[in-house]
Formats: C-alpha cells, sequence, structure tokens
C-alpha cells in the first residue's frame, strides 16, 4: 500500500486541522508514494526507536510526539535531532506524526482513557470548531457532472457526512462590451460548505476544468460551527466511589504501579471526572469551572498541585508515558487488517522510575 493512502485513512479518523496551532502533524519525512510494507508504532521516535526500525526494515513509523516541533536552520551531525532525521533519510524510513489530532479527535485518545477508567458518556472540555467556508460555483450544464467529480476527489467532509453539495437550475444572461445582443446560457449552481482548506484546494481544482477562461464563483467565510472535537473529556460516575478506591481502580486499568495523587481526603467520595491525557494543567482554570471532583493528567509541576490543592480540587498524575503510550491501539483500530502489510510495536520504557 501506498504511503499515502495510509495517511488518508488515518487522517480520515484524525484530521490534521484538530491539532493545535503550537503542534507539528503529519508527514514529517518521506515521500507520499512510498510503498508500505511494514510499519512501527512507537510513542516516540528516540535513537533506540529509529536503530530498532532499521533493523527491522521498517518503511515507516508512526508516532504520537512529533521528532520535529521547530523550524529547523540545518541539519546535520552537529545535534542529536539533525543525527536522527539523517537516519531515517539514509534508510529511506518515513515518519508519520498524529498528537494533539490524535487525542482530540471525537474517537481518540482522551475519550479513549476516559471509557476505561468508567464514562460511559462523556462532554469534551475545550471543544475545536472547524473554520467553515461556503463555495458556490456556476457552471454550464453539460460540466455540471465533472464538477460533483471534483467534489467527490477533494473528500469533503462535516461530521458523518462526505461529499455533500447543492445544486440549483439559473440562467446566466450577458452582454458583450459594444453589442446590444443579450445572450442566455443554462446553468448549475453548485453550493459546496466545508472547512476553509479543503474549500480553496476544490477551487484550484474547479478552475482546471471549468469551461470558462474567468468562471463566476463565490467563496466566504460562514458563521456554521461545527466542533471538531476537542482537548478533554469531563464525565460523571455511574457509582461514585471513595477517591482511594477510584485510584486503585485507575491503576488497574491503565495497568500503572505507581500514581502521584494530591488530596486532602482519600475518602473523599468521586462522582464527576475530568482527564487530558499527556501534559494538561494549563487547562485547570476551565476544568476547576466544571465543578469536577477529580482532575486526571499527567507532567503536573509542584506550584501546580499546590494551587490546585488550595483550591480543593483534588489531582491524579497519571505520568505522561503512561497516560499515553497506548496510542498505538487506536492507530491499528483505524488501519485494521491490511493484506501484505505487517504493524509491530516498539516502545522505550517510562523515562521516570520508581524505586
Amino acid at each position: 500500500m501506498r504511503l499515502s493512502e495510509i495517511t488518508k485513512k488515518l487522517e480520515k479518523a484524525f484530521p490534521k486541522n484538530m491539532a493545535e496551532s503550537w503542534d507539528n502533524v503529519g508527514l514529517l519525512i518521506g515521500e507520499k508514494n512510498k510503498d508500505v510494507k511494514k510499519i512501527q508504532i512507537s510513542l516516540d521516535a528516540t535513537d533506540r526507536v529509529i536503530e530498532e526500525a532499521v533493523k527491522n526494515k521498517a518503511d515507516l513509523i508512526i508516532t504520537h510526539h512529533p521528532l520535529i516541533f521547530s523550524p529547523l536552520k540545518a541539519i546535520n551531525d552537529s545535534t542529536l535531532l539533525g543525527k536522527k532525521i539523517m537516519k531515517l533519510i539514509k534508510n529511506d524510513i518515513a515518519l508519520y506524526s498524529m498528537h494533539t489530532n490524535l487525542d482530540s479527535a471525537e474517537n481518540g485518545l482522551n475519550r479513549y482513557i476516559a471509557e476505561i477508567i468508567g464514562a460511559k458518556e462523556s462532554k469534551i472540555i475545550a471543544e475545536n470548531h472547524l473554520d467553515i467556508y461556503k463555495l458556490s460555483v456556476y457552471v454550464p450544464k453539460e460540466n455540471y457532472q465533472e464538477i460533483i467529480k471534483k467534489v467527490r476527489e477533494t473528500g469533503i467532509s462535516i461530521e458523518e457526512y462526505d461529499d455533500v453539495s447543492y445544486s440549483t437550475e439559473c440562467l446566466e444572461r450577458y452582454r458583450r462590451s459594444g453589442e446590444d445582443n443579450v445572450y442566455t446560457v443554462n446553468n448549475i449552481k453548485v453550493e459546496v460548505i466545508g472547512e476553509k482548506g479543503k474549500m480553496f484546494q476544490l477551487l484550484n481544482e474547479i478552475k482546471k476544468i471549468h469551461p470558462y477562461r474567468e468562471m463566476a464563483y463565490e467563496i466566504f467565510s460562514v458563521e456554521n460551527r461545527y466542533v471538531a472535537g476537542g482537548i478533554g473529556r469531563v464525565f460523571s460516575l455511574e457509582n461514585p466511589i471513595p477517591f482511594r478506591e477510584y485510584v486503585d481502580l485507575i491503576k488497574e486499568k491503565l495497568s500503572i504501579e505507581n500514581l502521584r495523587i494530591v488530596a486532602e481526603s482519600e475518602e473523599k467520595t468521586v462522582k464527576k471526572v475530568a482527564v487530558v491525557n499527556g501534559s494538561g494543567m494549563s487547562f485547570f482554570k476551565k476544568i476547576k469551572k466544571l465543578g469536577v471532583d477529580v482532575f486526571i493528567t499527567g507532567d503536573i509541576k509542584y506550584h501546580e498541585a499546590l494551587d490546585a490543592a488550595e483550591e480543593g480540587l483534588d489531582l491524579i498524575d497519571l505520568g505522561h508515558y503512561e497516560s499515553e503510550h497506548f496510542f498505538n491501539r487506536l492507530v491499528i483500530r483505524e488501519l485494521g487488517e491490511v493484506d501484505d502489510i505487517e504493524t509491530y510495536i516498539m516502545n522505550e520504557k517510562p523515562i521516570f522510575k520508581y524505586r
């Protein structure tokens, strides 16, 4: 299977436009038309992870954390990052990353963790909304089907619907400069609503096939709001339990030996829970307003924990690795069974150790 086909499957479930503005997701290294027969799935692109891919002759590494975050001024062997990039290119290994887009997606990592630790239903904490545009194109009747084909090929999707368009028959009237004759043409007005980038992509594709040198069209932003996933999930437990018992349940469900907690009393009843995988304390103020009993995340700093304790919000720190290392389950779920492609998992052990 070509790499472009694999990324198309993944981006349908975890669209790149769901990523946070500071993030860097998608195909970071490699050729999109490369043939892929072996895929390695790893949380991070460490040197050991890359060495494993080289040893196993993998064609593609899929990671959660992007190897490249900031613009690069040079790629050489004077830095660890440069060495890793060079090693991937030298061994013809592509690198594809899904980070906050995988976290935020409707069926992404935040929801997956929430379900594991007791959510029957959950709501998004910080919603992402698509930047929606409307495109209207006027086309002669005989060219209508070509335009509809371009709509389908561009892959316009909103919520659970694909390739939605609206068509209206209309009459075009015009008079050439300096002439008295009025000409008429039977046209069809094709209207499509979708994500901004897709709309401009579709417009450019239609311009290539439209019979008029200067075609009539309109494209503009609309106020329609469509939720495109979002960070975090909040939910209520079906059967409230003491904080102490809930901590034990989380350790069991997520296979974690040790957790850091912030709690005045471990006998406090837990009913309403918020979870943000990875490092989520930047959402603390928003979560506090939700009136939850406990906030579950990772990478909690000392002063963040102190503030939470003073404000009466209990915390559970899963650890960054521990809250995300099973992202591979979502990747494998979306890829499904593909003939002639071998998929395997290679993760480093948690960087922090407990004694």
